[in-house]
Order: structure tokens, then C-alpha cells, then sequence
């Protein structure tokens, strides 16, 4: 290859990685925000950005700075204008994220040089004096590093990524990280062995083979995980199955009993009416108390317009009567935007902790409320139960212990985990006489 042609194709490599450039520094603050529901403004916004940052890197990268560094700073002006005018979210993070995402791609830059230098003893100046395909081979390391790392980022932010299991684990932290380790190696590796061509054609094959096979791999993990959750849904729905039933058997119950009190309820009022006729205001007011009792017996199936929010309450409430707690709840929203899955976890876990608890105290003392409350975007769900004695005090982090099983803790992670899933909260406090568990979720929709 001639010095024009060299010279060609080091000009359309220098453009190329601009343009990456400009690419990962705005399309990620792009995804990791909200935008305006105007297209045409975000397509505008978002392409007129990239182009200024394309235009200033090419710019510097073919003219000399008389002030060092005056790229960085514009170019970081762009990013915050853009993600402060432009896109929507929180305005401290609006402000931070554009100096981690400019910041990122530098430390990976300067890390990789730091460590190069401090294994082969040869400055990144060295070695690009020597060859320009380490430059390019240099470049397009530390671009998969740095896209690796914002991709993870969103990913997380999205929560397509818990790293709850080992499996995401594996799959998003420790093979990616083996797998750019070995593509370092390779890459300082061409560098100790003096840019040998030879050796660059086998590092280059190792690395295509590298990168095949760890994306076959995560390719793999992700479908067992995904397999996993599939097993885990259908678990879930027979559960849900199993509890629509119960629901469906405990209404009949209360349709039945409403008949029968509906059937006695004439005689029973002409019986008060002629001990009021007759005087016998003690009698009847004895029969007005035994008949209230026997209509007290009998609950009104709660009626929203989630089925199976109404599902899991009828069910809750029935577990309460059978087990003798006086049961009051307040219902002023159908919690339609959550996940069917998570509204029989929330009232599931709220209630039967505290039903758990209550079945084993004194009769007197079994009593417990549940709220559903709208407070703007949010939803506040609160259960709360009378005590014995205090429950923090004895489990102040509320775990779950094998040893201690009627405290609130068996659900408390699962209900940790809806409230980070729906940009919520999870708190627990407690006074001389009961305990409340309050969830607050926001909906995103």
C-alpha cells in the first residue's frame, strides 16, 4: 500500500470513529431518558447534536488546539445542552450523565494506554509510530469496551438486567469481562511481538472466534434464564388459576348466605314488629342484635375494575374470616397498570403476613386494614395489624428467619423488589399496639 493510499484510509478510519463517537455520546443519553412525545422534535434535536459533535471532532482531529483540551470542553457543552433542553428525567441526572457518559469513554482510553505502557513497557505514541494498525486495532477495543459498558448501563436503567441470579450475572458481567480481557491481551500481544503481520492475522481470527463464542454462550444463558421465567410464569399461573377458584367457591358462599338472610329477613322483621306492638322492646331489641350479628357474618365481594385485584382480596378476606379477624380495607383505586403477577404478590404477601400473624393470638385481639390509595402518579398500599409486642425491635431489618416465620419477612424481599420495579418505596413502622408495611408505587404508564 502507497503513502495516498495510507493516507485514504487513515482519513476514513479518523471520520468513521468520529462519527462512532458522536454516535454512542448522544444516542446514549437518547435511550438512558424520556423524550418529548414530539418525534419530529427528537429526531431533530437528536441528529442536529450528533452532527455537532461529528463536525468539532473532525475539526480538532485535523486542525491544532490553541487551547488544550477546548474540544472536550465544547463537545461536553453540546451533550449538556442537549440532555438539559432536549430530553426529560430528573435535572441532576440530566446534568451528571453527560459528564459519565464523556468520562467513561476517557477512563477506558487512558486505562487501556496506563495498562499497555505497564505491560509491554511502550507508550500508545511509541507503538502508533511503529503501525497504524494498532491504532485501529487500539480504537476498536476501547469502542467495544466503552459501548459494552453503555449498553449494561441501560440495560440495567431499563431493568431488562436485575442481576439478581447467577445467570444474568454470568451472562452480563463475567463473561463479557473474560472475554474483553482476552481481546486485550491479544491487543498487547501484537504490541510485544513489534506489530508483527503475521501475528496480527492470527489475533484477528482469535478475536472473531472469541467474540462468536462468547455471544453463542450468552445467546444460551439467556435462554435458560429465559427458560427459567417461563417456568417460574406458568408456576405463577397456576397459582392464579387456584386462586380465581377459591375466589369463585368463596362468592358462591356469601351469594348463598345473602339468600338465606334475604329468605328469613321478612319473619324476622315482622317478628320485631309485633314485639314492638306487643311492648316487648327487650326481646326485640335482642332479635335486632342477633340478626345484625348473622348480616355481619356476611361480606360484599369486592368489585373493581381489575379482576384480579378482585380475585386476590375476596380470597384475602375470606382467609381472615375463617380464621376469625375482623378485616376492614379501603379500595379507591384498581391498580390496572400493574402486572397481574405483582398485584397477587403485593396483597398476597401484605395480607397473609399479617394473617399469619393474627391467627395465633387471642381472638380479642385479631384485627387488621388494608388501604389502596391514589396520591397523584402514585399508588400507596398499606396493610396494617395489631401486636403483641414489637416486631422491629426483634427484627429490625425485617429478614426472614426459619426461626421466627410469623413476622413479616417471608414476602418483604419480593415486595422490595416490585417497589424498585415500579420507582416505589417499601417501608415498615410500627407503634405500641400494630404494625403497618406501606408500599408506594408509581405508575410509569
Amino acid at each position: 500500500m502507497d503513502g495516498e493510499q495510507k493516507m485514504t484510509v487513515g482519513l476514513v478510519v479518523e471520520i468513521g470513529v468520529n462519527l462512532i463517537q458522536s454516535l454512542l455520546f448522544v444516542g446514549f443519553l437518547y435511550l438512558f431518558f424520556d423524550r418529548s412525545e414530539n418525534k419530529i422534535k427528537n429526531i431533530c434535536a437528536f441528529s442536529s447534536a450528533v452532527l455537532l459533535i461529528f463536525t468539532i471532532n473532525n475539526y480538532f482531529t485535523f486542525n491544532e488546539m490553541t487551547f488544550n483540551h477546548l474540544d472536550v470542553i465544547i463537545i461536553v457543552a453540546v451533550m449538556l445542552v442537549y440532555s438539559i433542553v432536549f430530553l426529560k428525567g430528573k435535572l441532576y441526572l440530566r446534568i451528571i450523565m453527560p459528564l459519565v457518559d464523556f468520562g467513561l469513554n476517557m477512563v477506558i482510553a487512558f486505562v487501556t494506554i496506563y495498562l499497555m505502557s505497564l505491560i509491554t513497557g511502550k507508550t500508545l505514541e511509541e507503538s502508533l509510530a511503529f503501525s497504524n494498525s494498532f491504532r485501529y486495532l487500539f480504537l476498536f477495543v476501547v469502542y467495544l469496551a466503552y459501548t459494552f459498558v453503555l449498553w449494561l448501563i441501560l440495560r440495567i436503567r431499563k431493568k431488562n438486567i436485575t442481576l439478581s441470579n447467577r445467570y444474568d450475572i454470568f451472562a452480563f458481567i463475567i463473561l463479557p469481562l473474560l472475554c474483553m480481557i482476552a481481546i486485550y491481551t491479544d491487543v498487547f500481544i501484537y504490541q510485544i511481538v513489534n506489530f508483527d503481520s503475521h501475528i496480527l492475522a492470527l489475533i484477528i481470527i482469535n478475536l472473531f472466534v472469541l467474540i462468536v463464542v462468547s455471544v453463542l454462550v450468552w445467546f444460551l444463558l439467556i435462554r435458560i434464564s429465559n427458560d427459567n421465567q417461563v417456568k417460574t410464569d406458568l408456576l405463577l399461573s397456576r397459582q392464579r388459576e387456584e386462586m380465581y377458584r377459591e375466589s369463585v367457591i368463596s362468592s358462591g358462599e356469601q351469594i348463598r348466605l345473602v339468600s338465606d338472610i334475604k329468605h328469613d329477613m321478612k319473619n324476622n322483621l315482622s317478628s320485631i314488629y309485633s314485639l314492638i306492638d306487643n311492648g316487648q322492646y327487650g326481646d326485640a331489641k335482642r332479635l335486632c342484635l342477633d340478626y345484625s350479628e348473622s348480616i355481619a357474618k356476611v361480606y360484599t365481594p369486592i368489585n373493581t375494575d381489575n379482576p384480579t385485584l378482585n380475585a386476590i382480596l375476596n380470597v384475602e378476606i375470606e382467609k381472615a374470616r375463617q380464621n376469625d379477624i375482623s378485616f376492614s380495607y379501603t379500595v379507591t383505586d384498581s391498580l390496572e397498570f400493574v402486572s397481574s403477577t405483582d398485584v397477587v404478590s403485593i396483597i398476597g404477601n401484605l395480607c397473609d403476613n399479617a394473617i399469619e400473624y393474627l391467627s395465633s393470638v387471642d381472638k380479642s385481639q385479631r384485627k387488621m386494614s388494608l388501604e389502596i390509595t391514589v396520591r397523584n402518579d402514585y399508588r400507596i398500599i398499606m396493610c396494617r395489624n395489631t401486636i403483641l409486642s414489637s416486631v422491629l425491635r426483634v427484627n429490625p431489618d425485617m429478614k426472614t428467619t426459619k426461626n421466627d416465620e410469623t413476622l413479616h419477612g417471608k414476602g418483604l424481599n419480593i415486595l422490595r423488589g416490585i417497589a424498585e420495579k415500579y420507582n416505589g418505596s417499601l417501608g415498615c413502622k410500627e407503634d405500641d399496639s400494630s404494625l403497618e408495611v406501606t408500599l408506594v408505587i408509581k405508575d410509569t404508564k
